[in-house]
């Protein structure tokens, strides 16, 4: 571990971002940092560039400038819908944007971390290992194990496969589990599938995780997911009752009710037992072990 960090955290406005930036401002490592995000709000008192993904110049001259001892790429496209409906931009942004930041840390010696996505498979073989081979379903999905390919064999490098992440987001910005809690707490109809299946995270477990494990030398590829296999009804029935809303009016409904262009994936499950057995510490936790307050 370096004891002078310089830490470059892309998709700094996200969800994940916003929550890697606050656990790296909080701990005790003397660092650096400093944040690419695009149009969203970042910490005001984090050093912040307004740079593009898709930008592959903006995106080299970030790098070179800072020199940084690390670089967390945790910027996508990740909505499935906008991926789909714009592939080229997403294959820009998920795909080519990732090989232009590894080759860019690579010129400077920094750690690489790239953020993955369990729907790189299908949905069909679960709990997926890290040697399970991607088959995915989405445009989205394809691009994410695209740039997986593209780091693969490369030094310094690893790439982190997230699953469904849950808890409330930095700063102002909406997502969908704020916006579901919000409906559950005014007590609206709020309609979740129960046949589809994830190993859901706490996003500050997933931030935690991951800032940990860019300070190992550990190279490849591993899965951080939480410890239960859930439905999305499964997961904020839980919520709701940790956090005691008596109120809420959760609705069991088949993914193959709604209409979607690509198909959903059945059970997108993680194992996480490599994590575990190497990283016990970094282990995210069952949902009723993060709550009350999401």
């Amino acid at each position: 571990m370096s004891d002078n960090e310089r830490w470059l955290v892309t998709g700094a406005s996200g969800q994940l971002g916003g929550h890697l930036l606050r656990q790296l401002k909080r701990d005790t490592v003397n660092k650096t940092l400093l944040a690419l995000a695009g149009r969203g709000p970042v910490d005001e008192n984090v050093k912040t560039l307004r740079v593009d993904l898709a930008d592959e110049q903006g995106l080299r001259r970030a790098v070179d400038d800072f020199r940084p001892t690390h670089v967390v790429h945790a910027g996508a496209i990740t909505a499935v819908s906008d991926a789909y409906q714009r592939p080229q931009d997403a294959e820009r942004v998920n795909t080519y944007a990732t090989r232009v930041l590894a080759d860019a840390a690579e010129l400077c010696a920094a750690r690489f971390v790239f953020i993955s996505t369990d729907m790189v498979f299908d949905g069909t073989a679960a709990p997926y290992r890290e040697s399970d081979p991607p088959r995915p379903l989405s445009h989205y999905g394809r691009t994410k194990a695209a740039a997986e390919l593209l780091l693969v064999g490369r030094t310094h490098v690893l790439t982190i496969r997230l699953p469904l992440m849950y808890g409330l987001p930095c700063g102002g910005r909406e997502t969908t589990f704020s916006r579901q809690l919000a409906a559950a707490r005014r007590g609206e109809p709020l309609k979740l599938f129960v046949d589809e299946w994830r190993t859901p995270v706490w996003i500050q477990d997933a931030a935690r995780a991951v800032i940990g494990l860019a300070r190992t030398g550990l190279t490849g590829l591993i899965h951080v997911a939480g410890p239960e296999r859930l439905s999305r009804f499964d997961l904020i029935e839980r919520i709701v009752a940790a956090m005691g809303i008596a109120d809420a009016k959760l609705q069991p409904v088949s993914r193959l009710s709604i209409a979607a262009p690509e198909p959903r994936p059945a059970d997108l499950s993680l194992d996480c037992g490599l994590l575990r057995s190497s990283f016990p510490e970094l282990a995210p936790r069952p949902v009723a072990a993060c709550g009350p307050d999401f």
